[in-house]
């Protein structure tokens, strides 16, 4: 599910969506609305997708370190 936006855009992205969405889920009239548009699932995924992102970047500075190593 990797997006192709730099890491630093989806992640000042999921920040806002992070300060927004409790709020939004807490209003009576924009939780509701919130809520049937799957803005909880959609919070999800993108913590889920950032998750695999720090995880291929762990993967890229070993691979590098290892490179580094070796050479």
């Amino acid at each position: 599910m990797i997006s192709d936006e730099p890491d630093e855009r989806f992640k000042a992205r999921l920040d806002r969506l992070e300060r927004s969405t409790p709020r939004l889920l807490a209003d009576p009239h924009y939780g509701p609305l919130l809520r049937a548009e799957g803005g909880v699932e959609f919070l999800d995924e993108m913590r889920i997708e950032w998750r695999e992102r720090e995880e291929r970047a762990r993967a890229r500075k070993l691979r590098w370190e290892a490179s580094i190593s070796e050479g």
